[in-house]
């Protein structure tokens, strides 16, 4: 049974633009051969919040795809042996819950006869 999955990669923020590239292509190509590549969404360049492998900026691509269990196994290795490769993680992609029709909105005037209902 297929599932979707999504993986987030941080690739090293100080390689040229074509080697940035390159490497999406790879891994699109990697996904393509072992899933069904449904969307790349590309973040750019963006500061991290702390530094990872003495690199202060980072180059974030986000793969959503279709694909059999084992495929988690297969990504994390094509990506520990690469090394423009700064961070990655795959979850599984869940369904967004929908919202309901009316939000409730809190009472302003909650007290009763005085006294306060939060007080003890």
């Amino acid at each position: 049974m297929k599932r979707i999955y999504e993986t987030v990669v941080i690739f090293d923020g100080s390689l040229p633009d074509e080697t940035i590239t390159k490497e999406q292509e790879k891994v699109e190509n990697f996904l393509s051969k072992n899933a069904e590549l449904e969307k790349i969404d590309v973040w750019g360049k963006k500061k991290l919040a702390y530094e990872i492998k003495k690199k202060k900026n980072g180059f974030y691509c986000l793969f959503i795809f279709k694909g059999k269990s084992d495929i988690c196994r297969k990504i994390n290795k094509f990506f520990k042996l690469n090394q423009k490769v700064l961070r990655h993680m795959t979850v599984l992609h869940e369904k967004i819950p929908e919202l309901p029709e009316k939000i409730i909105e809190p009472e302003d005037n909650i007290k009763e006869e005085g006294i306060d209902k939060y007080d003890s």
